[in-house]
């Protein structure tokens, strides 16, 4: 490998590292550190390494497409405010919203998809079992989605574990989509279709006053699921006058992002409990036997119905998720009145549940899948 190629992988393991813990300081402070090392950065490296320009055929019909794929992911995310509802957005448009969120962001994304062409640009190739490699290309998307998630963790932040699940569970599998999106068309088409699009889909939501009264799910969905169809599209109609990829390296291409999307997406639906099942991890040991402290289960939600002496079910108390087995069913006065237990429990639960407090019924158990939640948990109770 160039000695000049190396310095490149150095630099980007560096902002790697960097930029990790980064999110973890003051938002502000993180916005704008990000964003001057971002400028400083893109402009000294432009000095000092080529950059392929020559494979940016279609960049003016990409960036029109662009615009347009903005509007309509704009478009479609205030359609869901025709179903749920509007509210008065958090993040009204004044000077104080431009310093704190518009002008740095804007600075980041402009120098970030820069910095992203220079470095995609180099060829960091190492050698594995005699196949080669371009590490810098995996650093980069890296580095790229730790930018992304500066920005939109802007909104959530650290401080209890139900914000670091949402970062986890939303923000994350959303710039994960994203960013492979961005590699694709940096490498194919360069990078202003990318800025506008960012612009666009980053900024409204500090320039239009109001938005849906939407689940945090929604819109993670939809960053996560647009871009697989933007590059849908792309590819289609682009990839027929591109040599270098034949038909088959294209239904590669097609099939892995397909796979990581569906396995993104049913995750993600699981984590936000918004549909017919989700997932949910057993931090104590009331049921140590059959469900263990550090399982995680999988329960459909609860619609009504009979429930049977036996069930295991989910169940609120006292603002608390309880999974224990319902041990006696009663009907008194056409109200079911169940009577819960612990199967590692001596006694039953004090009192009776109603249907009213049942939220699902378990069908799965997943061995040892929740410990890291629960380490975590644990890290934010110890502070």
């Amino acid at each position: 490998m160039k000695k000049g190629n190396i310095k490149i992988l150095l630099l980007e393991i560096f902002l790697l590292i960097l930029f990790f813990f980064a999110l973890f300081a003051s938002k502000i402070v993180a916005r704008y550190l990000v964003a001057i090392i971002l400028l400083v950065l893109t402009i000294v490296l432009k000095k000092n390494y080529r950059i392929k320009s020559n494979e940016y055929i279609y960049e003016k019909q990409v960036s029109i497409l662009m615009v347009l794929f903005g509007f309509v992911y704009i478009a479609i995310y205030y359609a869901l405010g025709l179903y749920y509802g509007f509210i008065k957005s958090l993040y009204l448009l004044s000077i104080s919203t431009f310093f704190k969120y518009i002008l740095p962001f804007t600075i980041i994304i402009i120098f970030a998809e820069n910095l992203r062409k220079l470095l995609l640009s180099q060829d960091a190739n190492i050698s594995i079992k005699g196949k080669r490699i371009n590490i810098s290309v995996i650093l980069v998307y890296l580095v790229m989605v730790l930018i992304d998630l500066i920005i939109y963790v802007g909104i959530y932040d650290f401080s209890s574990l139900e914000n670091t699940l949402k970062v986890i569970g939303f923000v994350i599998f959303a710039s994960l989509s994203c960013n492979l999106l961005y590699n694709y068309l940096t490498i194919r088409f360069g990078p202003k279709g990318i800025i506008i699009y960012r612009l666009m889909t980053v900024l409204f939501v500090y320039v239009i006053p109001f938005e849906p009264d939407v689940f945090l799910f929604f819109r993670s969905f939809l960053r996560m699921i647009y871009p697989f169809i933007i590059y849908i599209i792309l590819e289609n109609t682009y990839a027929k006058n591109n040599l270098a990829l034949n038909n088959r390296q294209r239904k590669r291409n097609i099939l892995a992002t397909t796979i990581t999307l569906v396995i993104m997406t049913l995750l993600i639906m699981l984590i936000s409990c918004q549909f017919k099942y989700g997932i949910i991890v057993i931090g104590s040991e009331s049921m140590t036997g059959t469900i263990n402290m550090g399982d995680a289960v999988v329960y459909e939600r609860y619609d009504g119905g009979t429930i049977k002496k036996g069930q295991v079910i989910m169940f609120v108390k006292n603002k608390t998720k309880i999974i224990h087995r319902a041990i006696k069913v009663r009907n008194i006065d056409g109200q079911l009145r169940i009577t819960t237990k612990g199967d590692a429990n001596k006694t039953a639960d004090t009192g009776y549940i109603t249907t009213k407090d049942i939220s699902g019924l378990v069908r799965l158990r997943v061995k040892y899948l929740g410990w890291p939640t629960i380490w975590v948990n644990k890290l934010f109770n110890n502070k």
